[in-house]
C-alpha cells in the first residue's frame, strides 16, 4: 500500500464510523503516530525471530565513530547527518529555493544556509523537489537568500534504541573487532574495580550517560569503532498537487512511502485508527488492502 491507499483508508473508517473526515496531513500525521506505536511495541522483539528481525531490517544503521581527543571517553551519535553541501544559484526567497543542482536531494531532508545573508529557520525540511535547479522547503527563510550562499544539507535519523558497540585496534596491519560491554551505575565501580576481568582498550565497558552519548572505560584511550541502532522510521509525506482549484492529484514522486512490509501496514493502520479513538480488528485492514490492490490491478484507484 503506497502512502494515498493509506490516506483513503484512514479516511474511509472515519467516514463510515464518524460521518467526518480528515485533511491529508492530519492523515499522515495519524499514520505517522501509528507506525511509532507499532515500532514501540516490536523493537523489543528485535532479534528474538527472523520475522520480527526482517520487519525492523529497514531501520538499522551504523554510525562509525572516533572519540574526540579532548574527551576520548565520549562517543556522541549525532542526530543529523550532513549528505552534501549545495550552492545557490540566484537570489531565493519564499518557501522556493534555486540551487545549482539538487541531484541527490529527496524529501524530508533538512536544510541549512551556512554562508550570505539568508538564512533557514530551524527544522525546514525539504517538501518538494520542483526542477533539477530548485526545490520547496516548508518554512520560508527569514531573509532573501543571495547567489552563491552554501546550502547544507542533512539527513535526520533520529537515535532511538541501541543494539552494540564494537571498537576495532589495527594490529601489524589487520584489524581486530572487540565487542563493548554495556554495564549500569549501580554495576560500574564494581566492574571498574575488578581484579579478575578488568575493563581493558580491547575490552572496554560502555555506559549511557545522555541520549546519543556512550562513556567509555578505560580512560585516556581513543576508541574507534561503531554504533549499530535503530533509526526512527521516516515520516511519510503525501505529495499532491490541486487542478482546477478544488481536484487533488496524487503525486508519488514528491511523496515519502512508509518503510515497513504490506503486512505491517496493516497494523500500522490500526493503531492509527486507535489513535483517533476508531477500535479495528485486522481481518478487516486486511480486506480493505486486498480490495485496494485489487483496483490498483485493474487500473483502477479510489474507494
Amino acid at each position: 500500500m503506497n502512502i494515498k491507499d493509506c490516506v483513503d483508508y484512514i479516511n474511509f473508517w472515519i467516514r463510515k464510523e464518524r460521518g467526518s473526515f480528515l485533511t491529508i496531513e492530519e492523515s499522515v500525521a495519524v499514520i505517522d503516530l501509528g507506525q511509532i506505536a507499532y515500532y514501540n511495541d516490536i523493537i523489543p522483539k528485535y532479534a528474538t525471530s527472523q520475522i520480527v528481525k526482517d520487519c525492523l531490517t529497514p531501520f538499522r544503521t551504523t554510525y562509525n565513530f572516533n572519540s574526540a581527543a579532548s574527551d576520548p571517553q565520549l562517543v556522541s551519535i549525532p542526530n543529523t547527518f550532513l549528505v552534501s553541501v549545495i550552492t545557490a544559484n540566484a537570489a531565493s526567497s519564499g518557501t522556493t529555493i534555486n540551487v545549482s543542482s539538487t541531484n541527490g536531494l529527496v524529501i524530508g531532508r533538512i536544510v541549512i544556509v551556512n554562508t550570505g545573508v539568508g538564512l533557514f529557520q530551524p527544522d525546514t525540511v525539504i517538501t518538494k523537489i520542483i526542477s533539477s535547479t530548485s526545490f520547496e522547503v516548508s518554512i520560508a527563510p527569514i531573509t532573501t537568500i543571495q547567489s552563491g550562499a552554501t546550502i547544507s544539507v542533512f539527513d535526520s535519523r533520529v537515535y532511538l534504541d541501541m543494539l552494540d558497540m564494537e571498537i576495532v585496534f589495527n594490529q601489524n596491519g589487520r584489524d581486530t573487532y572487540y565487542p563493548i560491554k554495556m554495564t549500569n551505575e549501580d554495576e560500574r565501580s564494581n566492574k571498574l574495580n575488578s581484579q579478575i576481568d578488568p575493563p581493558l582498550p580491547t575490552a572496554p565497558l560502555g555506559e549511557i550517560v545522555a541520549p546519543r552519548t556512550i562513556r567509555l572505560y578505560p580512560a585516556n584511550n581513543n576508541y574507534i569503532g561503531s554504533v549499530s541502532y535503530m533509526r526512527r522510521p521516516k515520516k511519510p509525506v503525501y505529495g499532491y498537487s490541486i487542478v482546477g482549484g478544488r481536484n487533488i492529484v496524487y503525486d508519488p514522486i514528491n511523496s515519502v512511502q512508509l518503510e515497513w512490509r504490506d503486512t505491517d501496514i496493516n497494523m500500522i493502520l490500526i493503531k492509527a485508527l486507535l489513535s483517533v479513538g476508531i477500535n479495528l480488528s485486522d481481518a478487516e485492514v486486511s480486506q480493505f488492502a486486498e480490495m485496494k490492490s485489487q483496483q490498483n490491478y485493474q487500473g483502477v484507484n479510489h474507494i
